[in-house]
């Protein structure tokens, strides 16, 4: 692990640069991306965005356009001038903002099942896992809310499936993690504001990756969001759903690697 101002980071290659900025929740979502021999050939660098992991938790209010910051700061830091975002859900939202705020740096987007803007799913999401997890968190029960929130957007499966993939020490430190999430994220997250206005305003081509198997809110988010953007396609993933970084990351690193390579090739 590196770090640069404050902020952890993973980097291996040389090439295009392809930025893997994790989700929401915790910081291990794209640890077996990083490490895919289908991005060998590229500069693939993997922030720990703060309040996750080792970094601190940042001095100021946290919002989605203070990630986007931190996380270009870090990226012109290290010498790159353009860079392909691969984000997952709520870092879908801050390569958005960053594409807003230093459009020049955004070369990409590649967006998996984005945290928003939200249709007519959305209060079904909010009542059956966001809510009911920010009640546990205010309550002081983070335990709860994790268990809460990660099987409302992976299913009844997504303990056996964090367990496998994080091992035990794993688990308990992304639940550990999970409340700068709720304390701090996911407010930001519902604060943070883009429509058609702001959609029109990103110029950098994006593939909006979904999951088949995924909650129907995230199906609805992504088609939402790829009409709204001026060039976006949308690529459906069959058998995968939203922990699919964790599940599927050969399948990902795949995907993402033809798409950088060759943008206009990439099925709708």
């Amino acid at each position: 692990m590196n770090n640069l101002a404050g902020l952890d980071y993973d980097e291996r290659g040389a090439g295009e640069v392809v930025c893997l900025v994790h989700a929401g929740v915790f910081s291990a979502w794209f640890a077996p991306l990083f490490e895919q021999p289908a991005l060998d050939g590229f500069r693939v660098i993997r922030p720990i965005r703060p309040g996750y992991g080792p970094s601190p938790a940042p001095s100021e209010p946290s919002s989605i356009a203070a990630h986007a910051r931190r996380c270009g700061e870090l990226l012109r830091g290290l010498g790159v001038t353009r860079a392909h975002w691969v984000g997952h859900s709520s870092s879908c939202c801050i390569g958005l903002q960053l594409a807003l705020d230093d459009p020049g740096l955004v070369a990409s987007l590649i967006l998996f099942e984005p945290a928003k803007p939200s249709g007519k799913q959305r209060e079904a999401a909010a009542s059956s896992y966001v809510g009911p997890a920010l009640a546990a968190a205010a309550q002081g029960d983070v335990a709860r809310a994790f268990e809460v929130f990660t099987r409302g957007v992976g299913g009844d499966r997504d303990q056996q499936v964090l367990r496998a993939r994080l091992g035990d020490d794993g688990l308990a430190e992304a639940e550990r993690e999970s409340a700068y999430f709720f304390a701090e994220e996911l407010p930001a997250v519902g604060a943070w504001t883009f429509g058609p206005t702001e959609a029109a305003r990103v110029a950098a081509p994006a593939l909006l990756l979904c999951g088949a198997q995924s909650r129907p809110w995230f199906r609805e988010n992504t088609a939402i969001l790829a009409d709204m953007l001026p060039d976006a396609r949308i690529q459906t993933l069959p058998e995968l759903d939203h922990l699919a970084p964790l599940t599927h990351p050969a399948e990902l690193a795949s995907t993402i690697g033809d798409f950088v390579r060759h943008p206009a090739a990439t099925p709708s």
